[in-house]
């Protein structure tokens, strides 16, 4: 029998399951095309620019120079795009900053207290609320995430850390460090007029057998001891001052220095061991390495967002000193 197929149950459920999709493509209506959103100009008018700069003297004191009102304008410009997409994307819906902020500001207004939250977020809405200076800053900050984050992004290879851990080498690396004795002759104890006692002992220990061991009964006694060992550059100026580590440093290794002045007197130093920068590996520093990594990334992604959102904007500033002329068209290719 040809058709005794029909009659496994196997058979049943897939003609049902055929006969269900078939119905739910004749039933369902097909998805509209989403309307084209209409994107007005961004404009930054001759008063806008003369406001920002009047803020920026307010707050620094200063009249911005013309770099600085440029900064201040593009980012003027960034964050209205980012609002006017926030908008686009209704990423206000069902925000819970948002909504907090609609129902503190209606309550404000409203006569009635005890008013349910519902409510009063659809008249702060019907009443234009929600467009104020904080839920903007919410949005705006909502917008540069949404740019930034990629929940698609693999996690950063091997390679990608190794090349961020050789750029920044400088702030992982350990510094350059040094091992010397020094002579030591105290300001307190000897008085202002130290050259003659240090000079008189340089004399005296350079004709001695050349080691520092032997010179170090010539010592004031001094708080950190008459070695100091593995010190870094910083470690040096922290504890002795600038123009002292950087005599010291630039020391050759198994010599007595001539004198060098500190806070506390005269030194005498010899060099016993210097050490290069060391870089770090990778293991010891792969959590940093990684943070690191991914900021990058994310201000990458956001770059490149601002760049295509900049593309579906007219944008426009108005020259300063004649509002007549039409204004300057920075980008023309409205989306």
């Amino acid at each position: 029998m040809r058709w005794g197929w029909l009659r496994h149950p196997v058979a049943h459920f897939t003609l049902i399951g055929i006969a269900l999709y078939g119905a739910s493509l004749l039933l369902t209506p097909s998805e509209p095309e989403r309307p084209t959103v209409e994107r007005e100009p961004i404009l930054v008018s001759a008063e806008r620019r003369q406001a920002l700069q009047a803020d920026f003297a307010r707050r620094w004191g200063a009249w911005p120079t013309p770099e600085q009102t440029s900064a201040l304008i593009a980012r003027t410009i960034d964050d209205e795009l980012l609002y006017r997409e926030a908008r686009v994307l209704a990423l206000d819906f069902e925000d819970g900053s948002v909504r907090r902020r609609l129902v503190e500001k209606m309550s404000a207004l409203s006569d009635r207290p005890g008013r349910d939250p519902d409510e009063l977020v659809r008249e702060a809405l019907a009443l234009g609320l929600d467009d104020d200076i904080v839920i903007r800053r919410l949005l705006i900050e909502k917008m540069r995430l949404v740019l930034a984050h990629d929940p698609m992004a693999p996690p950063p290879s091997e390679t990608d850390l190794l090349d961020y851990l050789d750029r920044h080498r400088d702030r992982f690396e350990s510094p350059a460090e040094l091992t010397f004795s020094h002579l030591f002759f105290s300001a307190s104890a000897r008085g202002a007029d130290l050259g003659p006692d240090a000079l008189e002992a340089l004399a005296r220990v350079r004709s001695m057998s050349p080691s520092a061991s032997a010179a170090l009964v010539s010592s004031d006694p001094f708080l950190l001891g008459s070695r100091m060992r593995a010190y870094s550059q910083g470690r040096l100026t922290a504890r002795f001052g600038k123009s002292f580590a950087e005599q010291v440093f630039a020391l050759p290794l198994g010599a007595w220095s001539n004198p060098i002045a500190s806070p506390y007197g005269r030194h005498l130093v010899w060099v016993e061991e210097k050490s290069a920068p060391r870089p770090p590996e990778l293991a010891s520093v792969r959590r940093t390495v990684t943070e690191g990594v991914l900021k990058e990334q994310a201000a990458a992604r956001l770059a490149r967002g601002m760049e295509r959102l900049r593309k579906r904007y007219e944008i426009r500033i108005d020259e300063p000193d004649d509002l007549s002329r039409p204004a300057a068209t920075l980008a023309s290719r409205p989306r």
